[in-house]
């Protein structure tokens, strides 16, 4: 069970760690380089030693504080293998020595361009899985996921991933899931069927980021979103155990069985978590960058400030805290009023998401399976572990 911060919220047990900030593609969707914040212009483009060094410091004093004996680092850009491996490793090293005896869990998220046999070994020895960002067929992704030469990159990224299957295990063993943003032009049943085609057992479908104020590229209202996850989800439930993992729509479903997600994109609590940047910077989830203004100011810093101070500078706790609308609806159990900064209307987040519409549709769908398949004695059964009002007929 996680321990406790102030004022009795979960401690911060996770960090997003921007080792490089820089990348090598240029994708027209991200949140980064293409939603209207620019800091990472003003930033060191690779982490240094000395931030390194201190961070550890931090991690050992935040896990001292709460009786933590575990803590994520999550190695992320940018696109972190610009690093190189030398630097990774020295990195990975200085991190784990100065960190002992905290347990610490590294992961990174890359778009997998840069992989080779040479950085699964590096991870394979230093115990690192890895996601990869991919969107679907070359034909569809690479309208958006460009090189900076302004080149498609998806049939690229396929062929090493090819390549490195064929050359030993390691590949599959090491790498965790597929991170997908969820292009509304496809039909999301067909979607779901490449990825498990290609050899995709775990991925993870993100609605693209936006607001009220600061709508996603391309925005044509919420119902094509819906569509496409009605779609999604009718084809991945009919696979039954042969389905692949979506965390998305298993995290949704599990939430109509009383257990909360902790996904951020499913109203999971941010103070769990913030993002350190290359200069040591300390943020909030950096998405929340494209509500601009204070969000997108830097106040904090590893060489000043504990890892958690954020939450209160950022006033966390009220923030996030799900509108009257949200809290009131039959499904809030399931998608927990959706991301932060998809709630954003220039002022404040309390507001539905702007998916709210393709989150309800999909979250009243799977209610019906659920009622449809589990056995009449579990839906029937209040002492059962399992069992919310929102089951009840």
């Amino acid at each position: 069970m996680n321990a406790m911060a102030r004022g009795g919220s979960p401690a911060l047990d996770w960090i997003v760690l921007k080792v490089a900030q820089r990348c090598n593609l240029n994708c027209t969707y991200c949140y980064v380089y293409n939603r209207g914040d620019d800091s990472w212009k003003s930033r060191p483009a690779l982490i240094s030693d000395v931030v390194v060094a201190k961070l550890a410091e931090r991690i050992v004093a935040h896990c001292a504080q709460y009786g933590l004996d575990a803590f994520v680092v999550e190695l992320h850009g940018g696109e972190p293998l610009l690093l190189g491996k030398k630097r990774m490793q020295r990195l990975i090293d200085m991190l784990r020595q100065r960190c002992a005896p905290v347990r610490l869990r590294l992961i990174l998220q890359t778009n997998g361009l840069l992989l080779d046999p040479e950085w699964l070994e590096l991870f394979d020895r230093n115990g690192i899985s890895f996601g990869i960002s991919l969107d679907g067929p070359p034909e569809v992704a690479d309208r958006f996921r460009i090189m900076r030469n302004g080149q498609g990159s998806t049939q690229k990224l396929l062929d090493k991933i090819r390549a490195l299957r064929a050359a030993g295990p390691d590949f599959n063993r090491l790498m965790g899931s597929i991170l997908c943003v969820v292009n509304p032009d496809l039909d999301g049943g067909k979607l779901v069927h490449w990825f498990v085609d290609n050899g995709f057992d775990a991925f993870e479908f993100l609605l693209p980021d936006g607001n009220y104020v600061n709508y996603p590229q391309g925005w044509r209202g919420v119902e094509p979103y819906r569509r496409f996850l009605l779609e999604a989800f009718e084809a991945w439930y009919a696979m039954g155990s042969a389905a692949p993992q979506i965390r998305l729509f298993e995290m949704m479903m599990m939430g109509f069985m009383g257990i909360k997600s902790p996904l951020d994109a499913l109203g999971g609590d941010l103070r769990r978590l913030c993002v350190v940047e290359s200069d040591g910077s300390i943020g909030v989830s950096d998405v929340v960058r494209i509500c601009r203004g204070e969000y997108a100011n830097d106040k904090l810093d590893i060489f000043q400030h504990p890892l958690d101070l954020h939450a209160s500078v950022y006033r966390l706790a009220q923030i996030q805290q799900p509108c009257a609308q949200c809290q009131a609806c039959p499904h809030f159990a399931s998608c927990g009023g959706g991301y932060l900064p998809h709630r954003f209307d220039g002022a404040g987040f309390d507001h539905p998401s702007i998916y709210c519409h393709a989150l309800y549709a999909l979250s009243e769908r799977m209610l019906s399976v659920i009622r449809r398949d589990l056995p009449p004695t579990l839906l029937s059964d209040p002492t059962t572990s399992l069992w919310t009002a929102s089951l009840a007929e």
